[in-house]
């Protein structure tokens, strides 16, 4: 495989993901104005903003690694640490104020159920980027596990296409089978470069689509509700 197609995959694997969330958010967040939509919440508002910010993050690191500028890539990069740790902190409370509100998801979950699908996203995306932080210094480690935790984000949108299209009932399927497929393209990508897929790819995409299940099966336990209803209480404060 010649350097350019090396050079060319994470940028446009990045971008794959990029395009996937912004799709799916378009309808509710980047369009809505298009549409007759309840007000957002102020703190959805800012948990919105600040990823759209790490989506360009996202291309711009990419983009400067394939224009073999190292050197920028590695100082924005901890800027960018520090940045997602502000993310992941939003995006924890938002998870909170999500429990609160009064809708129906896919699978029949309440919103206190559904929470703890906010719960595990928000908690892969950070164990993912903290690993993809922490081996910043062995790219091979670092690029894979950044890429993998923009792939364990993309449920959200994946929930937004799922409820625009009136698939609930097919909504764990749905989910499994994007993570799967973005997964499945670096698995190929890796097969096709060194005959052997990387066990970064190869395990925590397995991880991220096996938790899907795991998530429907705890969101609905009794051993969940309390939690969930809990949630719902201190998240009604965040957004009321």
């Amino acid at each position: 495989m010649s350097t350019v197609s090396r050079n060319r995959f994470y940028p446009l694997m990045a971008l794959a993901v990029v395009l996937f969330i912004i799709i799916g958010f378009s309808r509710t967040y980047y369009l809505r104005s298009l549409f007759h939509l309840s007000p957002m919440t102020a703190l959805v508002h800012v948990h919105a903003l600040l990823f759209t910010v790490w989506l360009v993050l996202l291309i711009t690191q990419t983009r400067l690694i394939a224009a073999h500028r190292v050197d920028l890539h590695m100082k924005l990069g901890m800027a960018s640490a520090v940045f997602a740790v502000v993310l992941v902190a939003v995006g924890v409370a938002t998870v909170f104020g999500s429990a609160a509100s009064p809708r129906v998801h896919s699978g029949g979950f309440t919103s206190p159920q559904f929470s703890f699908v906010g719960v595990v996203t928000v908690t892969a995306f950070a164990v993912l980027l903290g690993l993809g932080v922490a081996f910043r210094r062995r790219a091979g480690l670092h690029k894979r596990f950044m890429l993998l935790a923009m792939i364990a984000a993309v449920g959200p949108a994946t929930g937004r296409l799922i409820g625009l299209v009136g698939a609930g009932k097919y909504g764990l399927a749905i989910y499994m089978s994007v993570i799967a497929a973005f997964t499945l393209c670096c698995l190929v990508y890796d097969w096709r470069r060194n005959r052997i897929v990387h066990p970064v790819f190869a395990i925590g995409g397995l991880v991220l689509v096996l938790l899907w299940p795991v998530r429907y099966w705890v969101a609905g336990s009794e051993a969940w509700r309390p939690v969930g209803e809990w949630m719902a209480k201190v998240g009604a404060t965040l957004i009321y």
